[in-house]
């Protein structure tokens, strides 16, 4: 390589730089709220795992007993995740009104949501379970 065809670069000449110089901080989730919504996802996900597996149990006539199984860890799945997202509602109003940051309103409209099913889940397996009882 000649040396007309190399320049080398000057401190403040390319791209990089030039954004480095203007430090934009990172917006990051707090631990606690990052926690909390890996449990309501893992807690959701194993709710809908055993709906499915209820469901399909039904249709290939499972006995009685496994049924209950099946109903008892979904209504316990779905309190646990109803209790997750009352906690993920309390932490986003928390850190709204303590960072003054709205953006935590905008993660309190999903765990509304998932809290509301969820509390009809853990109903409906209790009522299902109470009907198989003969009540």
């Amino acid at each position: 390589m000649s040396e007309e065809q190399y320049t080398p670069k000057k401190a403040g000449d390319s791209r990089l730089d030039s954004h480095s110089e203007q430090k934009v901080p990172k917006k990051r989730t707090p631990v606690l709220l990052r926690l909390n919504r890996r449990a309501v996802i893992f807690l959701g996900l194993q709710t809908i795992a055993l709906i499915l597996y209820y469901v399909s149990g039904n249709i290939q006539y499972f006995l009685e007993s496994n049924i209950k199984v099946i109903l008892w860890g979904m209504t316990v799945s779905s309190i646990a995740l109803a209790l997750f997202c009352a906690a993920g509602v309390g932490e986003s109003i928390f850190y709204a009104l303590s960072w003054k940051e709205p953006r935590f309103f905008f993660k309190l409209i999903p765990y509304g949501i998932i809290f509301l099913v969820s509390l009809a889940f853990a109903i409906f397996s209790r009522t299902v379970d109470l009907l198989s009882l003969g009540y």
